[in-house]
């Protein structure tokens, strides 16, 4: 038996040329672990933003006619009439602050004794961009508090709140539609870099992924 051992020089990333980089850089955004690593990131954070609710993501990011990034499940009402107010995502939603008089916030709680607390967005089933438009919660709602014998339904109240849960999650929608593009095709030199020295990944000269 003879045992041959061959010699690499293998590099930092900081250490490759501008082409190598670029080629590093390719290898980790190209890894097979990314698509679940964003999905498990930006659940967790519709969990800490509304965390009564059940939602999830579904997307496909890839440039294509029908792309886009949509937020399904089961939202809870409480937790999305607080949002604007509750400093989770900065100033994203300071224009709703105070969207609802005390009165109207008074009447939706009320509705939503009979009419339930979840509304539910609906899930994509042909493409992957935001349908939450697709809601009919004034409709709904409006229908259930006729069976429940309500009278004076204040109906604009209604359109209200659907507009309103249409526009919070629209954005949302459109945040985690531009973090996905930057996170599958952007990395920062700097960012690599650290990634790198945390993993303590090494390259050859030509940027390729040395696997010790």
């Amino acid at each position: 038996m003879e045992i041959i051992t061959k010699e690499y020089n293998v590099y930092d990333f900081s250490e490759l040329s501008e082409d190598a980089k670029e080629k590093a850089k390719q290898w980790y955004l190209d890894d097979d672990f990314r698509p679940s690593e964003f999905t498990e990131i930006y659940e967790q954070d519709l969990q800490n933003i509304f965390p009564d609710s059940e939602l999830k993501l579904q997307y496909s990011l890839n440039y294509c006619q029908g792309d886009g990034l949509n937020i399904y499940g089961n939202l809870d009402i409480n937790n999305i009439l607080n949002l604007p107010a509750s400093g989770f995502c900065g100033n994203e939603f300071d224009d709703l602050i105070g969207y609802f008089t005390d009165k109207e916030i008074r009447t939706i709680s009320r509705y939503s004794d009979e009419c339930g607390m979840v509304i539910g967005l609906p899930m994509n089933n042909h493409y992957n961009y935001c349908c939450v438009d697709r809601i009919s919660l004034a409709e709904e709602w409006e229908n259930d508090l006729l069976w429940a014998n309500y009278k004076n339904i204040n109906k604009e109240l209604l359109r209200k709140l659907e507009k309103y849960v249409i526009t919070i999650i629209e954005r949302l929608c459109a945040d985690y539609e531009k973090y996905g593009y930057e996170f599958f095709y952007e990395v920062e030199d700097e960012t690599m870099e650290e990634l790198c020295d945390i993993n303590e990944w090494k390259f050859l000269e030509d940027g390729t992924y040395f696997a010790a």
